[in-house]
């Protein structure tokens, strides 16, 4: 299978051409087989195929060609080749690069140029040789408009700069003839290109034609002046003429070509100083080191945020590879961020070139003919060329080297695209230093001698800096200056003043300073976004809730945090994600406060936390239909709250912003939005309930408490209360839950508030169930009964059906327990409650598991499992995977019930239930047990025994006594 796109776009099978199209068809094609591999959003698309028009007026278009295309990819044979890419607007085509032309002419001309520098010109001649032959005609022929026209332009000169180096080679092995014959149509082409005159007049030296070399040199210097009105580069003066011997000149043409004139040209050493005590990042070093032996980059981009160690990493780097760049190493500070202006691509180019040892007079004034003075300098040559501090990528762009002999390594605070996109330099990103780097580093620069808990306490200051190496310093030289100050008192207040610290004599140390260079440097819009994102409690933050942040539309949003990615103050956390860096959100905070008035701080904050409230009522709408919403909602006037289709978009959701809107109920107390502070608890309760972990939910639901009586709402407050003794209920602590239930209750019938009675009346119930005072509770479930039946409450009747089968389980009557389940199940099914369904199952199939029925209880374990691939709840899900691996443990298939064991085991550990962890333990002994292995079971019984901790329930200790019984069967097997 081939695929071209240097010509015509065509796609071959068995040599045999494929049917493609319409043109729009096989354009779309062509840009995608352009970026095969990687996602192509659907608006560079529409500017390619509609000369970049909306692409909302063209979607309709687009669509049906992307299927008309996947059709095609289908019968040849690429089914699923073709996908659209979630959540990015955007198509992939996942194809072999190696089979298509482009991609194999990229990799043909890195090799040659590889090879060139081995010095194996013959294979370079073959392998780019075979490059330029794939060219068919003109690339992406399908394509039109400006974008398309100039990425044309970019591959014909990619195209352009392999004849070149072919025909460099061409003259290093004797092929000059050739060689002319290949020149002829690019000169024709490209009249006033320099590189190739040099080489023309090279060519025509090497075959002993001087004198039509010298002719053509003064000819064109001539067109050049009139055409350009400028000097050109290439001058008589530099070139090998009259009065040589054919052989000397011929030798010097030779050596024109491949760039040998090593003994007349400057060797700069411009590189500082690296510090000797440098740590970390060996990876980053590593791959640097395979760039470089491999000679496939010419370039490559170190880029990270403030104060991370780009210009440190890049300089000791390239310190250790000096010896690899015998013709010299140029430093030059870009001044991208600081306090002084950016230096010009072409003043950048003049001072690299003064260091090369042109003279000032010789360096040429026009941009463009000092660009190509630099290439010519550079040509041949082995440098090594550090750039710090860049901008942008046009700042930088002009600067890259077109031999591969060079390499320039460039370091930014902003994520140069340009430079991936336009000219496929690869990017490194320099992460914060891990634990154990930033403990070594810390503590090298603090060289303590005190005690042993003084040392101890390193570790505690290197968590201040976030792994930020220059952070790191500044900690390390405040300790150190202060030897007499107690550590403990020290990071108090480096918790408080680490921005204002300074690191050396002058401010431009502090990180303050560094982060504020980034920060000014921003557009208007990502600016104020950076500043609303100090009024964001929560650790990572998607383009919607940053849009209500600012009140800003999406498609501006999502810009603003782009611009904030590439400057690297705020990093992509997953492909819809951003999350600060902890010095940054300190710094984002500062600015905030700064920056923003009390009264508009007043206004997002209240603005962000009625669009996540709205949100999870909507998202509860969904999970949780049967549930009643928290009262007196706020009116969404300017928010727009998400809305969800299915459950599974809305569990999504709330599971991905689970820690944020834990961290918002805190911020809306602390703010003093009391009604927020406990709605937004309450309406996440019982989604957050699947998940167990309910030490978070116990303290939010306290949180919510607080913020109730603060806002002397009493029906928040008796509902608030009802979750909080649900909580303490999860947890196992049945005296704080009853508490709660009857104070609940209690408020509930002094207000009135009838559904919050008889959710405090049914969990009492529940209570003395599990206290095991089956008959009382039996007692209250029939009164209650009565009442939901005759107010019409169905949830309350379903409720109190799923606990009469569980109290008449208990009392051993299996038919009474079976029947009242049924009755549940069918009022679960009439509300239309998914995950209640699965709830019955799992207490149908412990039924039957008890009554000795495995087969019974395996399906109903089937039905309840079947649910919760649509909906989420991981603590029932545990529950029914524990009975199965019993059940299956019965029938004897021990290897399905080792399986669904080990699977609880993990929910268990995940959801920090005790007593789930220990059943499923518990079946794990008895498991291995059964396999002869004595010692693994008895391993499991301890750890079960661990897992009950001081757990005094009546379940525990029934636990308890059953795995004394394993333990005691394990040890007298031996």
């Amino acid at each position: 299978m081939e695929f071209a796109i240097l010509g015509p776009t065509e796609l071959r099978v068995g040599g045999d051409p494929v049917p493609l199209g319409v043109a729009k068809q096989r354009g779309l094609l062509a840009i995608l087989l352009y970026h095969a591999g990687d996602p192509v959003r659907v608006d560079l698309i529409a500017e390619h195929l509609w000369g970049g028009r909306s692409v909302g007026s063209y979607r309709e278009n687009l669509y049906p060609l992307a299927s008309r295309l996947r059709a095609v990819l289908r019968t040849a044979g690429l089914p699923r080749s073709l996908t659209r890419v979630s959540g990015v607007r955007a198509y992939r085509l996942d194809v072999d690069p190696a089979n298509v032309d482009y991609h194999q002419f990229r990799r043909l001309v890195n090799d040659g140029r590889e090879a060139a520098i081995r010095g194996d010109h013959g294979r370079c001649v073959e392998l780019l040789d075979r490059a330029v032959r794939l060219w068919r005609g003109e690339p992406l022929a399908e394509l039109h408009g400006a974008t398309s026209e100039h990425l044309r332009r970019e591959l014909h000169e990619k195209l352009l700069g392999a004849h070149r180096s072919l025909i460099e080679s061409e003259l290093v092995v004797g092929r000059a003839q050739v060689a002319l014959t290949r020149l002829e149509p690019l000169m024709s082409a490209h009249p006033l290109d320099e590189a190739l005159a040099r080489l023309w007049v090279s060519a025509l030296l090497a075959v002993g034609r001087e004198h039509e070399a010298q002719t053509f040199a003064t000819v064109f210097a001539s067109r050049y002046r009139k055409q350009m009105r400028i000097e050109p580069a290439l001058d008589l003066s530099d070139l090998p003429f009259a009065g040589r011997p054919a052989e000397a000149v011929r030798g010097d043409a030779r050596a024109e070509a491949s760039g040998d004139d090593s003994g007349r040209r400057a060797r700069p050493n411009q590189l500082p100083s690296g510090i000797p005590d440098f740590i970390g990042h060996e990876d980053l070093l590593a791959e640097l080191d395979s760039m470089s032996r491999g000679g496939s980059a010419n370039a490559v981009v170190l880029a990270g945020m403030p104060g991370v160690g780009k210009s440190t990493l890049a300089i000791h780097w390239a310190q250790r590879h000096r010896a690899e760049f015998p013709d010299g190493q140029l430093y030059l500070n870009a001044e991208g961020h600081g306090a002084l202006p950016a230096i010009a691509a072409d003043e950048a180019i003049h001072r690299l070139l003064v260091a090369l040892g042109v003279p000032g007079d010789k360096i040429p004034a026009d941009p463009i003919q000092r660009r190509s003075r630099y290439h010519e300098e550079l040509n041949g040559r082995r440098i090594l060329i550090v750039v710090d501090n860049v901008l942008d990528s046009e700042q930088v762009r002009p600067l890259i080297p077109m031999t591969g002999t060079c390499l320039l390594v460039i370091t930014s605070r902003i994520r140069l695209k340009g430079l991936t996109i336009r000219d496929g330099i690869r990017t490194i990103t320099v992460q914060p230093l891990p634990e154990a780097a930033q403990e070594a580093l810390l503590g090298g620069v603090v060289r303590t001698t005190r005690s042993q808990e003084a040392r101890a306490s390193i570790q505690a200051l290197a968590r201040l800096s976030g792994g930020l190496p220059l952070a790191l310093r500044i900690i390390g030289e405040h300790v150190a200056a202060r030897p007499r100050a107690r550590i403990a008192d020290l990071i108090e207040d480096l918790a408080i003043r680490l921005l204002d610290c300074e690191g050396d004599e002058t401010d431009d140390a502090t990180l303050r300073t560094v982060f504020a260079w980034s920060y000014r440097a921003l557009a208007p819009p990502a600016a104020t976004l950076f500043r609303c994102l100090g009024l964001f409690p929560g650790a990572t933050i998607d383009v919607l809730a940053a849009s209500v942040l600012t009140a800003s539309g999406r498609t501006e949003t999502e810009r603003a945090l782009n611009t904030l990615a590439r400057a690297h103050l705020i990093n992509h956390d997953d492909a819809r994600r951003y999350r600060l860096h902890d010095l940054i959100q300190r710094y984002a905070v500062e600015r905030a406060d700064h920056e923003i008035s009390i009264e508009d701080r007043r206004v997002v904050t209240r603005r962000l936390l009625d669009w996540y409230l709205l949100t999870a009522v909507n998202a509860a709408r969904v999970l949780e239909p049967e549930s009643p919403l928290v009262p007196d909602l706020p009116v969404p006037d300017e928010i727009e709250p998400l809305t969800f289709a299915v459950d599974r978009d809305a569990t999504r959701w709330c599971e991905v912003e689970q820690a944020n809107l834990y961290a918002l109920a805190g911020a809306a107390a602390a703010a003093g939005f009391h009604r927020l502070a406990w709605q937004l608890p309450n309406t996440v309760y019982q989604i957050f309930d699947r998940y167990g972990r309910q030490e978070a939910a116990l303290r939010l639901q306290e949180l919510a408490l607080q913020a109730a009586i603060a806002d002397r709402h009493d029906v928040g407050r008796a509902g608030t209360l009802g979750n909080l003794g649900a909580a303490y209920f999860a947890l196992h602590d049945l005296p704080n839950a009853a508490d709660a239930f009857e104070e609940g209750l209690r408020l509930a019938r002094r207000i009135g508030f009838t559904d919050g009675q008889m959710a405090c009346l049914h969990n009492l119930a529940v209570l003395r169930l599990k206290a095991g005072e089956v008959s009382v509770a039996v007692e209250m479930y029939d009164e209650l009964l009565v009442v939901c039946q005759e107010s019409g409450h169905l949830i309350g009747q379903a409720n109190v059906h799923i606990h009469l089968g569980d109290a008449h389980r208990q009392l051993g009557a299996r038919e009474r327990a079976v029947t009242a389940y049924l009755d549940a199940l069918a009022l679960w099914r009439e509300i239309g409650s998914m995950r209640q369904q699965g709830n019955v199952h799992a207490r149908l199939a412990a039924l039957h598991l008890e009554s000795g029925d495995s087969v019974a209880a395996l399906n109903h374990c089937r039905l309840a499992l079947d649910v919760y691939h649509h909906t989420t709840d991981e603590v029932i899900r545990c529950a029914v995977l524990i009975v199965a691996a019993d059940a299956h443990r019965q029938l004897g298939q021990l290897a399905e019930a080792a399986r669904d064991a080990s699977t609880a085991l993990a929910i268990s550990d995940a959801i920090a239930d005790g007593i789930s962890k220990a059943r499923a333990l518990e079946i794990f002994a008895g498991i291995q047990l059964a396999n002869g292995r004595r010692d693994a079971a008895y391993a499991a019984c301890l750890e079960a025994r661990r897992s009950l901790g001081d757990n005094v329930s009546p379940e525990a200790a029934a636990l308890r006594e059953r795995l004394r019984v394993v333990v005691e069967g394990s040890v007298e097997g031996d």
